[in-house]
Order: C-alpha cells, then structure tokens, then sequence
C-alpha cells in the first residue's frame, strides 16, 4: 500500500479552480457580518491545491490503463462561511466531490480521504486534517455527487488577523497518484 504524502508544497491551482476559489471567497467574505466588522476584518483565504483537485485510484497490479481503475474523482465545488470572533475564526466548509465508479471497481465501493491544510500551522497537528471518506455505488449508479462538511478552528493570537491565513483543500493522494496528477493523466 502506498504511503500518504504529507502537505505538498506546491502552488495553488489555477484556472477552475482559482474561479472556484474566487467565487467561494466572495461567498466567505459575505458570511463575515456586517459592513463595519467586514472592513475590520474578513475571512482566510481558501484555495484548491494543484494537482489534489483529482484522484484516480487503479488496482492493484501493473496495469494502468482505463480497464485497471477503481475509482476517480474531482473535487468541482466547495462553499461556506465563517465567524470571526477576538481570538478565533470557526470556518465551516461544504466540500462537494464528483466520483465515478471504475471497471476494476466489482464491490462498488469508494474509499478516499482529502485534507483541509493550514500552511502557517505546519508541521503541527492543527495544520492538516485529513478526512476518510467511504461510500457505496447504488446498483445501477456508477457516478456520484458527494458532499461533506466540516468546521475548522484558528486560533487568533498577538495581532494575527483571519486574513493572515491560507487554507488548502484537496484529495489526500499518495505518491503514484500526485504522480499521475502531475503528469497530466
């Protein structure tokens, strides 16, 4: 089984995913309060880190073709809001995955994790969560669209702002998988 890689250092994605990003951003700066608090103070940025906005999982084995997948995935769309207190940001996220079910795929089931990162928090604990996900293909279903939320905790100290930090998304790949990403497979 292949190793899980920590926080890659990489550039956050453009394209889809910097429009992605900049709509949720607005939604995000929205949610912060009011005119005066939003001129006082807004929400961290989040972003879709290159090459984790996609997964492709294959079987076991050399193959690697399209008959040797399992399952593959894109993460198309996030949403949320935040609360900015004195010493805190409470960011609540609504992450939204595409996933298809592949040929090797005789169980149908999926199994992935992604991650929400804190670059400024790394290498601690509180800068990255992972999130297992396992879900079920529904006979005669072979694509899903699959949601989840979750809440993030920064703590605020000295004259840190809720602007000061970055937060990255993505799926949690393993080596061959960022890999294959990277490749442009």
């Amino acid at each position: 089984m292949a190793r899980p890689l920590g926080y890659p250092a990489v550039p956050a994605r453009r394209g889809i995913a910097v429009a992605l990003a900049a709509a949720s951003i607005s939604l995000l700066l929205q949610a912060c309060g009011g005119e005066e608090r939003f001129s006082q103070r807004i929400c961290p940025r989040v972003q879709v880190l290159e090459y984790a906005d996609r997964l492709t999982e294959f079987a076991q084995g050399a193959g690697r073709d399209l008959t040797d997948v399992v399952l593959r995935g894109r993460l198309v769309n996030f949403d949320g809001e935040c609360n900015v207190e004195d010493d805190r940001v409470e960011l609540d996220l609504t992450v939204e995955f595409l996933l298809e079910r592949g040929p090797a795929n005789r169980r149908r089931e999926g199994r992935f994790a992604y991650f929400v990162a804190i670059p400024e928090f790394h290498p601690a604990e509180r800068g990255k969560r992972v999130f297992p996900v396992e879900m079920k293909f529904e006979s005669g279903v072979n694509r899903v669209l699959y949601r989840d939320e979750v809440s993030i905790g920064i703590p605020l100290t000295g004259q840190r702002r809720a602007t000061d930090f970055n937060v990255f998304m993505g799926f949690q790949l393993d080596r061959e998988q960022l890999g294959f990403n990277r490749s442009g497979g």
